[in-house]
């Protein structure tokens, strides 16, 4: 069985993340995504709403699983018996971002092989920094993340 993992803050979860687990999931027996803590950034969304938004957004796939991670992607992927480490990539910055990632956990665990997924032309922007952005200036942003998190922010955020 192929087992594969998705690590990431999800700060919130974007269709442009979505996307990647749909692909993903139609490629390997097993996906689980990681709600991942990222030592570089502050997160808007509590771990737990995150991973709860998650669960809500990935219910159509049978064989996807969302989870929280601690400490490393390589433990996390022994964890669950994956040997594929799932990635998207919008842009050249990205793709430098993951080089040099992939050559981390390569150097830590060399059985974990990454495959990266190129971002369609429509989740180029689609990010979850821009979907942050709307939001600290009250900005409609229901076209980049999927109904259970703008049902949920217009339920307990400030959007009318």
């Amino acid at each position: 069985m192929k087992t594969a993992i998705f690590c990431g803050t999800f700060d919130p979860v974007t269709k442009g993340h979505l996307d990647v687990i749909k692909r993903a999931s139609q490629l390997f027996d097993s996906l689980v995504v990681f709600v991942t803590p990222n030592s570089e950034k502050t997160t808007y969304f509590s771990a737990q709403q995150r991973l709860d938004w998650l669960k809500m957004a990935c219910q159509e796939w049978d064989n996807v699983h969302c989870d929280i991670q601690d400490g490393l992607t390589v433990d996390a992927a022994k964890k669950v018996g994956a040997k594929f480490l799932v990635r998207g990539i919008r842009n050249s910055v990205d793709l430098g971002y993951e080089q040099n990632m992939d050559y981390m956990n390569q150097s830590i665990d060399a059985t974990l092989d990454t495959v990266c997924f190129l971002t369609k032309p429509e989740y180029m922007y689609c990010t979850s920094t821009n979907v942050r952005e709307c939001i600290k200036y009250d900005l409609d942003f229901s076209q980049f993340v999927p109904d259970c998190v703008w049902k949920g922010w217009k339920e307990n955020g400030n959007i009318d």
